[in-house]
């Protein structure tokens, strides 16, 4: 079961201090990285590198990914004459400790007539136990130019230890950012080569977009709201998958609870604000305006408009025209899909007003919890915002 502990956060349950934290859509869209569990290892991820720095491999890019991939390692040289584009020649997983009678494989080695490349892929910027040197003396070996290179996801420098911090320096989002900005405008290689663009799009996904320090804030907020509702103790479990999986089922139910008693609560502030609209609002209107102002009071409409309450306004022989009093889920949709002008900072606590032929949207300062308490006979918060969207200067008098 979830846990919620007492204290201030406790009293709110999981679902509720979690939303805001899976505020993200959850259709993320295909991508073949996710579906067959790709580059969780570096052997998987070195594999799509490799075909990538190949020149002759079945992507159409003959070397312009060789040349970003060897500017980045320009960029990230400590010092020393920049490399020669083009040219080279990929192997994978390579021993650099042959000649020693030992093994040390490195993930990709590039090669061209004068220079060896050694490359160390991983996930973070750890050498994880491969020597440093060892690459280097296998780089120089003939009086070659020899360079090494750690390809990672995640750049953290505090890793870059035993040797490690002479390599240059290349990440997955430096290189596949410039690949993709390269391409995403050729309309004749997009032509020629959409399934080769789309896997390079999918790992863009998969490695570049959404990892930027906004989407850890989120993560980090997640983490946090765990701490807060009591359920950080699943993070000591080991199982993972078990682990996710139960929170997962954890959460669906009490997720279907809170929706379903979300639901319920809307349509009690739809009758109370349909019932007070009818034996108060509509008479506040009429005694402020001398004049009758609303035929009557109406509740009908289903789907995403179902969370409002409708004043037909009496416009005798004018064109029809209406007040509608908009809350919750219907006032979001107003306000993303059907304001002119949305508002800045909209607080969906509020009832909102919406006046049809002006196509005019406000917030009132009646909350739906306040409807739900009763609101006074003597408020007139309602009246007076319908009334400023009327503009009857009669009632204002």
């Amino acid at each position: 079961m979830l846990a919620v502990r007492g204290g201030a956060m406790g009293e709110q349950d999981l679902v509720t201090q979690l939303l805001p934290t899976l505020a993200r859509s959850l259709d993320g869209g295909f991508n073949l990285f996710d579906v067959m569990h790709h580059g969780t290892h570096e052997k998987q991820i070195s594999n799509v590198f490799r075909w990538l720095l190949d020149a002759e491999e079945t992507h159409g890019l003959g070397e312009a990914f060789a040349d970003i991939f060897i500017g980045e390692v320009n960029r990230s040289l400590p010092d020393g004459e920049p490399l020669e584009p083009g040219g080279y020649w990929v192997r994978q997983e390579v021993n650099t400790a042959q000649d020693a009678g030992g093994m040390d494989i490195a993930d990709l080695v590039l090669e061209s007539k004068s220079t060896t490349i050694v490359v160390e892929n991983y996930g973070t910027s750890d050498g994880h136990g491969h020597g440093y040197e060892q690459y280097l003396r296998y780089s120089q070996r003939d009086s070659r130019r020899g360079v090494v290179v750690m390809l990672c996801h995640q750049l953290d420098r505090s890793r870059l230890t035993r040797g490690w911090e002479n390599a240059a320096v290349v990440t997955y989002q430096s290189v596949l950012e410039a690949l993709r900005q390269a391409l995403v405008n050729d309309r004749t290689y997009l032509r020629q080569c959409p399934e080769a663009f789309s896997l390079i799009d999918q790992m863009h996904r998969k490695y570049v977009k959404g990892r930027g320090p906004m989407e850890e804030r989120k993560v980090l907020d997640f983490v946090v709201a765990m701490c807060d509702t009591g359920e950080a103790v699943r993070y000591s479990q080991n199982n993972i998958d078990r682990v996710a999986e139960q929170f997962a089922s954890d959460l669906h139910e009490q997720a279907r609870a809170r929706f379903g008693e979300g639901r319920v609560l809307l349509q009690q502030v739809k009758d109370r604000l349909k019932s007070y609209s009818s034996t108060v609002l509509t008479r506040q209107l009429d005694a402020a305006s001398s004049r009758t102002v609303v035929r009557k009071v109406a509740a009908n409409y289903v789907g995403k408009w179902r969370w409002e309450v409708i004043l037909p306004l009496e416009t005798g022989d004018g064109p029809a025209d209406d007040i509608q009093l908009i809350f919750g889920p219907s006032a979001w949709h107003t306000q993303h899909e059907s304001a002119p002008n949305p508002l800045s900072d909209p607080d969906y606590t509020r009832i909102f007003v919406w006046r049809h032929s002006t196509k005019e949207f406000r917030q009132s300062e009646v909350s739906m919890q306040e409807v739900l308490d009763g609101l006074d006979p003597q408020d007139d918060r309602l009246r007076d915002e319908i009334l400023a969207l009327l503009n009857d200067s009669r009632a204002l008098q």
